[in-house]
């Protein structure tokens, strides 16, 4: 049996735009930013041969569970975007556990469909863990678990392979864009070309002390109705390219932080996605929890994309609200029965 067990964070979009014209999966995406989380999606894989040796088709038997962040199991749909991450990992040429079976585990550590990047900290965590499980071994090792065929002079990592598949699962199911690219920098980041990490898809990240607090509400539409919606793509990708063209002027560093805060909230305004109505409910309500608990002056509330959500966030990174403050966020979130959960980038 060969075990193995990854994690993959979350991610929050603030801004975005959509580049999916290319016929390369690996070239689409989105230019953007936002900040990447520590919690995400943890996943474990057992893989091993069946009681009366392999398959005779040698396909492998695959039994995958999905776990919301409430520990409650997730609806059967959820399973197949790990069916085609297999797809994705077996006809890349560098995986195969032909002959063998296959469980998978995925635990999920913030709501899905909330812009919090759950799809694509699923699947990168599931990447790695298969990746792991096999190993990825000398280019002229052929077929069978540990066999993996790779360009001898530039061999793939465990990473690379991992981010690539988990970005073409997501095109080809339309349920991301830029995520996988943006938790490949990490930390506060700024996606200045769209696609895969690596050839096409190039990011810039700085580190920060920051913990947002995620609030959510009702699930909305999926990704897939806003990016693959022409109206929608053109208002979006307007907003998000002129937002892009200010941020990406000078050092992306600390120094930006207040500006984008400034661009995440003309983005939401000028893109349209502010004006939907769960949105702007939620985001009034959240609004009024800082005005409430007296934070207003120190905090600011800015919609993640593309979920009925909202990250409460610091005006300031140098100064990082007290406890107090936090307390006081909270206690106003459950007075009005909101969702809300505070992580770290």
């Amino acid at each position: 049996m060969n075990n193995a067990v990854a994690r993959a964070g979350g991610h929050v979009t603030l801004i975005f735009s959509i580049q999916d014209d290319a016929e390369n999966p690996d070239a689409q995406g989105s230019r953007g930013a936002g900040f990447c989380l520590r919690q995400g999606a943890e996943v474990s894989v057992n893989i091993n041969l069946p009681s009366g040796g392999e398959h005779p088709d040698d396909g492998p038997l695959v039994d995958i569970a999905v776990f919301d962040y409430d520990g409650s199991v997730a609806p059967i749909e959820c399973i197949e975007p790990y069916l085609v991450l297999l797809e994705e990992l077996q006809s890349s040429g560098q995986f195969s556990v032909s002959g063998h079976d296959i469980e998978l585990k995925v635990m999920l550590e913030l709501p899905r469909s909330q812009g919090f990047g759950m799809s694509a900290a699923g699947l990168l965590a599931a990447a790695r863990a298969l990746i792991g499980a096999v190993g990825i071994t000398d280019a002229e090792e052929e077929g069978g678990i540990g066999g993996v065929a790779s360009d001898a002079d530039n061999p793939p990592t465990e990473y690379d392979l991992a981010s690539l598949v988990a970005h073409r699962t997501e095109r080809r199911l339309s349920s991301g864009l830029g995520d996988v690219l943006a938790l490949s920098a990490g930390g506060i980041e700024l996606r200045l070309e769209p696609g895969a990490p690596g050839e096409y898809g190039q990011v810039v990240g700085f580190d920060a002390t920051l913990s947002p607090i995620l609030v959510w509400g009702e699930v909305g539409k999926h990704t897939g109705d806003y990016i693959d919606d022409a109206a929608w793509k053109v208002r979006i990708s307007a907003a998000g390219e002129d937002a892009v063209s200010r941020l990406r002027q000078g050092e992306w560093d600390q120094n930006k932080w207040p500006e984008l805060l400034h661009e995440s909230a003309n983005f939401a305004e000028i893109s349209g996605l502010h004006g939907e109505e769960t949105r702007q409910r939620l985001l009034n309500k959240v609004e009024e929890v800082l005005t409430l608990s007296g934070q207003s002056e120190g905090h600011v509330a800015r919609l993640c994309m593309l979920g009925t959500s909202v990250a409460i966030l610091p005006l300031s990174l140098e100064m990082s609200p007290s406890e107090s403050d936090v307390r006081c966020i909270t206690t106003q979130l459950d007075a009005l029965g909101l969702n809300y959960l505070r992580t770290t980038i």
